[in-house]
């Protein structure tokens, strides 16, 4: 896991943010920051549906037609998307800029030994703990709290399916789009 080149790969996406949005520097956005983070987890688990169990239909929406998106929101070049994939990159990018506010950037997590992990099977109990980890991290805003929310976030990515080569190439495509929308005034 090349974590350095993540790290650097968001550090130039929120300059340009901040470029953008100069009310942004100087203020807290740790907790919008947060919020976003667990937005996009919400979205991310809505998307895989393994916790609706009131619904005939829970299986994870993982490939859709791109022909009813605009083309600047294709991320592959095969014309599919994998909605469960684009929302967890989307939470990536919230960890990592959140890492680099905090200035927790030098992790090391194992990708062998996480993949070993015994909960990492279950879908529903990670999101849950991620879940939690972020309101830990809210709180406490430790270094002790940031690794264990990254650490159960890529646990979380592999129990539902995701191989970290996947993980990496789809958050650079999303990454390529939101530069795309800072250009666009998005």
């Amino acid at each position: 896991m090349n974590l350095t080149k993540l790290f650097e790969t968001q550090r130039i996406l929120d300059a340009r943010i901040m470029e953008k949005h100069p009310e942004l520097v100087g203020q807290n956005n740790i907790d919008w920051k947060i919020l976003a983070l667990q937005v996009e987890l919400g979205e991310c688990a809505n998307e895989w549906r393994g916790f609706k169990k009131w619904s005939n239909d829970q299986e994870p929406r993982t490939t859709v037609k791109i022909e009813h998106l605009e083309c600047t929101e294709c991320m592959y070049n095969n014309k599919r998307k994998n909605p469960p994939l684009e929302e967890y990159v989307d939470c990536l990018h919230f960890i990592l800029s959140i890492g680099l506010e905090l200035e927790f950037t030098d992790l090391c997590i194992n990708h062998s030994s996480v993949k070993r992990l015994p909960e990492q099977v279950d879908s529903m109990i990670n999101f849950s703990t991620v879940f939690s980890f972020v309101d830990q991290l809210r709180r406490a805003k430790s270094f002790h709290w940031y690794d264990s929310l990254f650490e159960r976030f890529v646990v979380l990515g592999f129990s539902l399916g995701f191989t970290w080569e996947q993980i990496e190439q789809a958050y650079y495509s999303k990454n390529a789009i939101n530069h795309t929308r800072q250009n666009t005034g998005y």
